[in-house]
Formats: structure tokens, sequence, C-alpha cells
């Protein structure tokens, strides 16, 4: 697989994963990417207008990238992916493989959650009562 249908598959699998399980788990109280407070990182609390921030989740990459040939009598006859010689009823072929360690972040926020839109429903609220002079309590 090259690296970019690896990079492709495994972000769109964690996204997908998530989605369903906040539509599978929401209404037993699970919460997949829940808001986040900049007052209380690591913290959450529900229907609180200061847990309105959805989260960057930074996906890791450490890979190996392979480049290889293989050559033979004819010439190049194919690509592979190890490194050994082989003699065959008088045909000799030699493989060749370099490996190269790849490493790279990948930044993306998720779908945001129920309770990140209530809350942020419950912020607008707060924000409309402070035009009004109404004091939240």
């Amino acid at each position: 697989m090259d690296l970019k249908d690896f990079v492709k598959e495994t972000i769109s699998s964690i996204v997908e994963a998530t989605n369903e399980l906040q539509d599978e788990w929401g209404d037993q109280g699970v919460i997949v990417n829940p808001p986040v407070s900049t007052l209380a990182p690591g913290t959450y609390k529900q229907n609180s207008s200061t847990h309105t921030f959805r989260a960057i989740q930074t996906i890791k990459f450490d890979v190996a990238v392979t480049a290889s040939s293989q050559t033979g009598g004819g010439g190049k006859v194919g690509v592979k992916v190890w490194v050994f010689e082989a003699g065959t009823e008088g045909e000799h072929a030699r493989h060749h493989e370099e490996v190269s360690r790849v490493q790279f972040e990948v930044p993306l926020t998720l779908r945001p959650s129920e309770t990140e839109t209530t809350n942020r429903d419950h912020q607008q609220a707060e924000k409309g009562k402070a035009k009004l002079g109404v004091r939240g309590g």
C-alpha cells in the first residue's frame, strides 16, 4: 500500500469509528469527543458555556517507506519488498530494497458531539441574557 492510501484509510477509519461511536453510545451518556474548556483542560461539564471548544486531535504517523526493485538477466523485472539474492536454473536475480523512516503528524477535529452543540446553545443564551442585563443563576 502506498503512503497516501495508508494515511487516507487510517484517518477515514478513525473518523468513521468516532462518528459511529457518537451515534451508538450518545443515548447512554457516553460522550465521544466532548467539548473542552480553556479554563479547565481535561475536564467536561455539561450545560457549561465555557466547555464549547472542539479539541484538536493529532494523529501521529511513524512509518517505514520501502522502495525496492528486482533486476534479472533481462533488466528490470518488477518491484518487490524484500532483499535477497537467488539463483535458479542458471539465472541469477538480485533484489534491492531501501527503507526510509518517515514521521509526521496530521491535526484534525472530529465531528462535534451533541453536548458541544448543547453547550454552545447555552453559551449563546447566556450572551443574550448579558446583553439584556439579566444575570444567570
